[in-house]
């Protein structure tokens, strides 16, 4: 799976180029922040915020084309929603690391 699925995107935005950029430019200014209030929620206990953040990132990956980050937001989204924080937990290393592939990839379009 490729990192980022411009091409679907595109299609979806009518092939509107100044829309992708500025929809990327938003995930490249908010995407680790997000990662980040999502983990510092899920250690303090607060699950519901936790699950919102997963639920944000996987929509913000969405936008931009980034299928297996949303795929893993996704799941640690759904882990949330069922109470299960160990779950959650235990996706954050993948999401860093997906989102740090999907952030290199931007950077470098």
């Amino acid at each position: 799976m490729a990192v980022i699925n411009r091409e679907e995107v595109l299609g979806r935005l009518g092939g509107d180029e100044e829309l992708y950029a500025e929809i990327c430019g938003l995930f490249q200014r908010d995407g680790l922040m997000m990662l980040d209030r999502l983990r510092t929620e899920l250690a303090s206990g607060t699950l519901d915020i936790a699950t919102r953040y997963a639920h944000s990132i996987k929509s913000m990956a969405s936008n931009v084309g980034a299928e297996e980050l949303a795929e893993l937001a996704r799941k640690a989204e759904m882990a949330g929603r069922a109470g299960d924080g160990a779950v959650l937990g235990g996706y954050l290393p993948k999401l860093e690391q997906q989102l740090v592939k999907v952030l290199q990839q931007l950077s470098t379009k």
